[in-house]
């Protein structure tokens, strides 16, 4: 017998390699008593476990992950000292909790706390009073905190560490855990299905999925403990099921508690007489109400009150601007209810039920006192129903839920509107740039503002949406250039359809004038500007874009800023620019001071001159001033007279010139244009065939010159001729063939052609 009763506790002493960082990874305890198992000791691999230690090992710690829920279990063990147990609900450190310790009145020791919003803690070895208070308070700082650091698992080992053997467990709601024993630390998560069983000692700790053991938590921590055999003296077994629960009140969070004699008897033991009394909330339990493993007792259900839901009865999407005679629709949900409920639902007066959708159950409709009854069964699963109504009258309504027998209720309030929209508008003047919108305001003829409704806004060629605020207005920002507008706003939505419109009146900020003056003279451009409240634009800078160059100028305190224009004579833009980006553009004209200037196309020689006119920069005429000519590079300066006329006698040869004139920095050209009065052309003969070389002469109008002397120059032989009564002038060409070049000459002008010579 006893060597089968080592056996099976050498078997359970089996544990996972030491972990000092995170345990994530769970493995699964396979069980099989049958099996023999050697177990290393953590401090020296090369040691096996003795029989005699595991005397020491006693209390044992037991956790579930579970979704919403947590299930804990805490043995006792202990030689026979009659000492008992006390299940107390209590505050610590601030926070209601269910607390298990043990019942002596001269030594302190706190098994375990489990608080209201699913922590859990619990403590087991030889650290009673000011040891088992400072394990305590190390566990209340790590939740105040929501913190499972190494540092504070390294403080509650060294409290171990005293001692030589215990345990320290704290799990938070959603998995995350710490462990410390005498020797080491970790920490890990659990995933949802998964347990710890922590003993004290780190030999004996192991983990994996409950399910294995049993598919309701509490019976698996029971067969679980049954075959963990790290304790000798072992008694009572309490188990605690966190969890949501039913009550009159609502629905809470709370505890199930139940009690199990853990009489050794699967780990070759015999302790079932060593079971001891306790204490639930003062009333005393005696050892002879606890059943053995792997039986239990219920105990009671603790609710914590203060963690009641609030969202038992949950509105899942309700409808908006409902209108009288349009059917809508109400969509619930009705979360943490596992037990068959009848749910209420009170419509109110003049609202027509129309139908309901419910995903369990069945419902039923009473039209006398407008309220629907839902049926639902027991389900671990939320219960969603759709309602579906029409109100028939405006105003105010109200639908009434209600889970019967319960204290949960939720109350909606809604409203209705008449059919009809009501929509208004201003017209706005503002200037450019200012922080004026185009309001607009919509509601039903109640003046209710519907949610979520929107208007289109109409305005220099776009259309705008905007949706309402919670008063019923919108507002559209105007940013446009000056001028007038007109808005047009519409609605079309579930209160109907109506339209208005507004005028939008735009004021500039820039404000300039078309100014014509003289090259160089003291006329300015001036433009004046006003902030977007319509006040003067007081020294600050402001841009003008002339010709495409951009110069920036201050206004002065009366919101003005001057431009020099030093521009060529011509016509200009100006643009002048204000901080708000709004613009105006003028004309600037400047005129010449050099005019009265034309083309000329003149006879070699003849009485023809250049001929412009010098005025002031008031536009009159000025004499004296000195004007300089350049034509085909030569530089010429002339005074004007008395008429202000300047002149330039042209004597060059035929051809096409350009001139220009200059004065004070601004310039003038023209084409010059002289015709030659000497006309000739090539020639081509044969030998000897009579043919003469011809040369007209004109006059100093274009007219024929008779009795003028030519000159003829080939092959250096000089030949003189006169014209005739038509201005011709000819010669006989006597050459023997070949090439030969004519020059002809009068009045000291020379123009040279070439006479080609055939043989017969």
């Amino acid at each position: 017998m006893f060597k089968r009763v080592l056996v099976i506790l050498l078997f359970f002493c089996i544990i996972l390699s030491p972990v000092y960082a995170e345990d994530t990874n769970l493995t699964e305890l396979q069980i099989s008593p049958e099996d023999i198992i050697t177990v290393q000791s953590p401090d020296d691999s090369s040691t096996f476990v003795e029989l005699a230690n595991m005397s020491n090992c006693e209390c044992c710690s037991f956790v579930i992950q579970e979704r919403d829920e947590t299930a804990f279990g805490f043995r006792q063990d202990g030689p026979m000292n009659g000492h008992g147990l006390l299940l107390t609900a209590t505050q610590w450190y601030g926070v209601n909790v269910m607390k298990q310790e043990i019942d002596t009145p001269y030594e302190y020791f706190c098994h375990a706390i489990i608080t209201e919003d699913g922590w859990v803690f619990s403590e087991g070895g030889s650290q009673y009073n000011d040891s088992s208070r400072a394990m305590e308070q190390i566990a209340a700082t790590m939740r105040a905190n929501n913190d499972i650091s190494a540092d504070y698992l390294n403080q509650a080992k060294n409290i171990l560490a005293r001692y030589g053997y215990g345990h320290f467990l704290i799990k938070a709601p959603d998995g995350r855990y710490g462990v410390a024993f005498a020797n080491t630390y970790f920490k890990g998560l659990l995933q949802v299905g998964q347990f710890l069983v922590v003993p004290n000692y780190y030999s004996y700790y192991f983990s994996g999925n409950y399910n294995k053991y049993s598919s309701n938590p509490i019976d698996a921590i029971i067969i679980m403990c049954s075959y963990e055999s790290s304790g000798y003296h072992r008694k009572n077994l309490m188990t605690y099921d966190y969890k949501v629960h039913e009550s009159e009140i609502g629905v809470s969070y709370g505890i199930d508690i139940f009690a199990t004699n853990d009489n050794g008897r699967n780990v070759g033991r015999s302790t079932g007489n060593m079971v001891t009394h306790f204490y639930y909330n003062g009333q005393y339990h005696s050892p002879n109400e606890i059943p053995q493993n792997p039986g239990k007792v219920f105990v009671a259900t603790h609710i914590f009150k203060t963690t009641e839901f609030k969202n038992v009865i949950q509105l899942i999407s309700r409808p908006y601007n409902l209108v009288v005679g349009v059917q809508e629709s109400i969509y619930y949900r009705i979360n943490f209810i596992h037990a068959a409920r009848t749910i209420l639902f009170d419509l109110g007066d003049n609202v027509e039920f129309i139908s309901a959708v419910t995903s369990h159950g069945s419902y039923k409709f009473n039209p006398q006192n407008h309220v629907l009854y839902w049926y639902t069964p027991a389900s671990g699963d939320s219960r969603d129903i759709i309602i579906n109504f029409c109100p028939l009258s405006d105003g105010n309504h109200k639908l009434h839920a209600e889970i019967e027998a319960m204290e949960e209720s939720y109350d909606l309030g809604y409203y209705v509107s008449p059919y009809g929209a009501y929509i208004s508008t201003s017209d706005v003047t503002k200037y450019v740039g200012g922080s004026e919108g185009l309001v607009v305001r919509l509601a039903d003829k109640n003046n209710f503002i519907p949610d979520g409704e929107k208007v289109a806004i109409s305005l220099n060629g776009k259309t705008y949406y905007r949706e309402i605020n919670h008063d019923g207005y919108v507002s559209l920002a105007i940013n446009l250039a000056s001028g007038e507008y007109n808005a047009v706003v519409s609605y079309d939505g579930k209160l109907g359809k109506n339209r208005t419109s507004a005028k939008i009146t735009v004021k500039p900020t820039a404000f300039g004038k078309d100014i014509e003056k003289y090259y160089k003279n003291g006329t300015q451009y001036y433009a004046s500007f006003l902030d977007t409240s319509g006040n003067p634009l007081k020294n600050t800078a402001v841009k003008f874009n002339i010709n495409g160059v951009f110069y920036t100028r201050n206004t002065d305190a009366s919101g003005v800023a001057k431009l020099n224009i030093n521009l060529a004579p011509g016509k200009y833009v100006i643009t002048a620019i204000n901080t708000n980006n709004d613009k105006v553009s003028n004309t600037i004209l400047v005129r010449p001071v050099l005019v009265e200037n034309r083309d000329v196309v003149k006879y070699y020689r003849n009485d023809t001159q250049y001929t412009l006119k010098v005025i002031d920069g008031e536009g009159n005429p000025l004499s004296g001033a000195k004007v300089t000519f350049n034509i085909n590079g030569v530089f010429y300066t002339r005074t004007s007279d008395e008429n202000a006329t300047v002149k330039l006698n042209i004597n060059l040869a035929p051809g096409s010139y350009i001139i220009t004139a200059t004065y004070d920095g601004a310039s003038v050209s023209n084409n010059i244009r002289v015709l030659t009065r000497l006309y000739t052309h090539d020639l081509f003969m044969n030998c000897r065939d009579g043919t003469r070389f011809r040369a007209v002469v004109l006059n100093e109008g274009g007219g024929l010159m008779p009795n003028q002397n030519v000159t003829f120059n080939i092959n250096g032989v000089f030949y003189n001729r006169t014209s005739d009564s038509n201005g011709v002038v000819s010669l006989k060409i006597n050459l023997d063939p070949g090439k030969y070049l004519i020059t002809s000459s009068w009045n000291d002008y020379a123009v040279s052609n070439t006479i080609t010579v055939k043989s017969n």
